[in-house]
Formats: structure tokens, C-alpha cells, sequence
């Protein structure tokens, strides 16, 4: 597949280099020492100019590319890069990625409104996972697959834990969970039954919702579940309108913190059971006032990063239950690490794992990154003619070139825990566990 990429920013960088080894791929952009930067680490090619430009799409390759994506920081121009890439080549799919979310609300509506195939929006996606991760407070990492039907969750693997020290096989797991792979800073393994669970690992967990919910609360029996219901958003912006809107189509009452008092007149207009509360949310007295000791959660939606850490960490220390954190720069993610907040969520991440979900293989509905990019968790639709239906799992899995681990099926309204002899069918959705390296070579066989 020949792939034209327009901006090679964060996003831009990443999914070219994700890319590189599987397809042909052509980076455009006007900064040449950006284009001498991504060359030196990236087998691509690049191009020197204005992809908002006829001439310039036409030099890099559009007319007979298979898929373009604009990925510029200016939205208008990512819009403009597509549809003059359709209108150059109608058999292109193209990709625009926005940070208005009146954009994407038109294009949802609207399909032919701006001539894009699909459109991704860093903001609304990443509020979509803060309230998913919501649902699991003892969890690092939460995603769900199948409309909602099977969730992956990663655990930290606490000292006192129960299942510390112990052997998968003994564990007495129920039915509808999955452990998938083991992480440490050195090493990923997939769980075998003489898998030994370690304290301080990280485990991978695929299963459904209600049954990883009682696992979670098995491996960390002293924290109680408890409905979420006192949520404090630090952040008016637009991650931080979005999760309160979310939260609100759940039935919640969030309260949001924004400091300009313009922008907390159009919130509190916008969002009808929210409390919008006009004040510095890094005011320790004020997050006092408004009981963070009470709240069951508090999201941090600021910018910079480093007034995200501050006030994630103020959090922490004044006794919220759980701290999510927003980490736009990549050298930001260990310090978040490190100091103790409970989750991190990463806006350019969750673009780049949408944009690539279109790059995969037939069949492919949701892809998301484990660990950075050492592992992906991935949906797909099984095909009738696929070489694993019809036979049991254990006999049909042999014929694909590298391990891989199912972790769910859903087939129908039914969520299936597979094993050795599970028979798949066509049309069986798949939430499976593959190495990131081989990820490709083993979606193209399945």
C-alpha cells in the first residue's frame, strides 16, 4: 500500500514510522529539518513543500497513493489535503485530523459535507477514554471492544496482593476472564498456565466487563468498588468539555473547574448538569473548598503538561479516590509515571491508534497500543474463508506465523471466553493479543 502523509509533527512522525515497514510511504511537509529528522530514523520518502497545494500532492505521489492522511496542526488545511486528494484520485481513502470538534461533528452528520473519508479528532477520543477508564479504578489501562460487550484492562500487580507469587493454573479464575501478557521494564510475556504472577508486574486482562471488574477486585481486595458519582474536572477546554458531556449522557453531575470567566459562561450555557466552577483549579485552598478528598474522580484537562502534573499531583495528596492526568509531550510520560497519579492519557496517541486502525487488514474494527508499542490488543471480524474458522482453536492457530492470544469472542450478542477447542465461525468478532512487531504478518493471516 503506497501511503501519502501530510504533516509529520508528533502524529505525523509515528504513524509514518509505523508504517514504514509494511507499506511505501511518502512524508510531506515545509520544514526540512523536520523531513531530515524523520529520514534519519524512518525508512520513507519525503517531500519538501505545502501539502495544501495541487503541485505539491501531485509531486509526492497523491494521484496513485492508496491512502493520505493530513495530519498538519491547522485543521481547514487538513480538510483541504483531502479533498483535493479525492478530487487528484478517487479510489484514495483519506484521513483528516481535527482539533474542532464542530468538524467532526459535521462530518458524523454529514458524510459529503467536506469530501473526507473519515475524520479523528484527538479531543473527543481522548474523553472517551477517560470515562471508560473510570469504570475501573484499581486499573492502569482500560479499553472496550465490541460496542461495549468485552473490556481489556491492565493491573499493576500490587506486593499484597493475593495472587502475588502464585501460578495461573491454581488461581480458580471464573469463566469470563482472560489473562493475556505479562509486562515488566524488560520483558512482555504471554500467560501460560505455569505463568507465575509476580508483585510489581503488569497484567493484561481481556474478559467481560462485570467478570474483570470481580478479578480486579481479587487482586486488590482492599479497595472497594464503588460507583463513581463525584467527578471534579480541572480544565475547561475542549477535553475537558467533552468528559463532561460524556459523563452527563451517563447520568453523572460532573463539576468543572475553569479559570477564564468567558469561557465558564459558555460551559455552564453548554453543559446543563454540570457545575461550572470559575476559579484556579492549582489553588490548593480551593481544591480543598470543593472536597477532592470526597471525589470519587478527578480529571486533569490543562495545559500545559506541566499544570497537569501539578494539579494531578495536588490531587493525589488531598485524598481523591483516582487521578486521571492528560500528557500531550512524550518526554512528560515518565515523570507522570513516577509520581504517583493514577492514570495517563495521551491525545496524540489515541489519533495515532484511530488513523492506524485503517491501515490494517480487512475485518480490523478497534486498535489499541499496549505499553507504549511493544504489544496491541486488536478487533476483528472474522472472515468466512478465514483459514481459522471451522477448525478448533489449538489446531487452527498452528497455521499462523507468530503467537498471538484470543482473549474474547463475541459472537452474536454472546461474549465467549475461548480455549484449546473453540470452533470460530464466520462473522465471530475477535479481541486478540499480538506482539506489535509481528502485529501485521499475523493479521494478514488470520
Amino acid at each position: 500500500m503506497k501511503v501519502v502523509i501530510i504533516g509529520v509533527g508528533q502524529v505525523g512522525r509515528s504513524v509514518a514510522h509505523a508504517l514504514s515497514t509494511a507499506h511505501e510511504v511518502v512524508v510531506v511537509d515545509k520544514d526540512a529539518e523536520r523531513l531530515d529528522s524523520v529520514r534519519s530514523e524512518t525508512d520513507v520518502l519525503t517531500y519538501e513543500g505545502n501539502g495544501a497545494k495541487v503541485d505539491v500532492l501531485k509531486a509526492a505521489g497523491v494521484p496513485d497513493a492508496d491512502l493520505v492522511i493530513g495530519s498538519t496542526s491547522d485543521d481547514q488545511s487538513n480538510i483541504l489535503i483531502c479533498s483535493t486528494a479525492r478530487a487528484l484520485h478517487r479510489e484514495a481513502f483519506t484521513i483528516a485530523r481535527v482539533a474542532e470538534t464542530e468538524y467532526l461533528a459535521t462530518w458524523s452528520q454529514l458524510r459529503e459535507a467536506f469530501n473526507v473519508d473519515f475524520m479523528v479528532g484527538a479531543d473527543h477520543l481522548t474523553a472517551r477514554s477517560i470515562v471508560e477508564v473510570a469504570g475501573l479504578p484499581t486499573a492502569r489501562d482500560v479499553e472496550y471492544f465490541g460496542q461495549g460487550r468485552v473490556v481489556m484492562a491492565e493491573f499493576t500487580i500490587p506486593e499484597e496482593s493475593p495472587v502475588a507469587d502464585r501460578v495461573v493454573q491454581n488461581l480458580n479464575l471464573n469463566e469470563g476472564v482472560n489473562l493475556v501478557a505479562t509486562f515488566s521494564d524488560e520483558t512482555m510475556e504471554i500467560v501460560r498456565g505455569a505463568t507465575r504472577l509476580r508483585a510489581g508486574i503488569r497484567l493484561l486482562v481481556v474478559g467481560r466487563p462485570s467478570q474483570v471488574e470481580r478479578f480486579a477486585m481479587t487482586l486488590t481486595p482492599q479497595v472497594r468498588r464503588q460507583k463513581i458519582r463525584h467527578v471534579l474536572i480541572l480544565g475547561g477546554g475542549e477535553i475537558g468539555y467533552q468528559t463532561a458531556r460524556l459523563f452527563e449522557q451517563r447520568g453523572l453531575e460532573p463539576r468543572l473547574v475553569e479559570q477564564d470567566p468567558e469561557r465558564a459562561q459558555v460551559l455552564a450555557r453548554e453543559l446543563p448538569d454540570t457545575l461550572v466552577l470559575q476559579d484556579d483549579a492549582m489553588d490548593p485552598s480551593f481544591l480543598r473548598r470543593q472536597g477532592v478528598a470526597d471525589a470519587d474522580l478527578v480529571v486533569s484537562a490543562l495545559t500545559p503538561d506541566e499544570r497537569n502534573l501539578l494539579t494531578s499531583v495536588l490531587g493525589r495528596e488531598l485524598g481523591a479516590s483516582q487521578v486521571v492526568s492528560v500528557v500531550h509531550n512524550k518526554k512528560y510520560e515518565s515523570v507522570f509515571a513516577s509520581s504517583g497519579i493514577d492514570v495517563t492519557i495521551h491525545p496524540r496517541r489515541e489519533v495515532i491508534e484511530e488513523i492506524l486502525r485503517h491501515t490494517r487488514t480487512r475485518g480490523v474494527e478497534k486498535i489499541t497500543f499496549i505499553e507504549g508499542d511493544r504489544g496491541e490488543v486488536v478487533e476483528v471480524e472474522l472472515a468466512d474463508d478465514s483459514r481459522l474458522t471451522g477448525r478448533p482453536l489449538q489446531e487452527a492457530a498452528q497455521d499462523v506465523p507468530h503467537n498471538f492470544v484470543l482473549g474474547a469472542l463475541i459472537r452474536e450478542d454472546e461474549v465467549l471466553i475461548p480455549r484449546g477447542k473453540t470452533v470460530l465461525r464466520g462473522g465471530d468478532h475477535l479481541v486478540l493479543f499480538v506482539d506489535a512487531d509481528v502485529a501485521d504478518e499475523v493479521l494478514g493471516a488470520i
